[in-house]
């Protein structure tokens, strides 16, 4: 079987502006956070971001980031600290679509 692996100096040749990407990690940890910043700052933009489960914080970096178009998700928090607020901000000013899945 064929290593599937990539270092994450990489990520930008698999990650391109328009694509949709998933994103795993709870909402506050155990978020990828290296990919993450790889992809911010590989450039891309319009990113369809999709939730695995739940999402937080690694969706909001890449959502203040300017890299996403719209996000599908069941709940997009910080836990008790509350809404993610990169996520919040662009919602409410129409900056982001949003497919809600709860």
């Amino acid at each position: 079987m064929r290593d599937k692996r990539i270092e994450l100096a990489d990520v930008s040749r698999f990650v391109q502006s328009g694509m949709q990407v998933g994103v795993g990690g709870g909402p506050l940890l155990s978020a990828p956070s290296a990919l993450i910043r790889e992809i911010i700052k590989s450039g891309a933009r319009d990113l369809r971001l999709v939730a695995s489960a739940t999402g937080g914080f690694g969706l909001d970096l890449l959502i203040g980031a300017g890299a996403a178009a719209s996000v599908e998700f069941a709940q997009i928090v910080f836990n008790e600290y509350g809404f993610a607020p990169n996520f919040r901000r662009y919602a409410e000013a129409g900056r982001l679509a949003c497919l809600d899945h709860t």
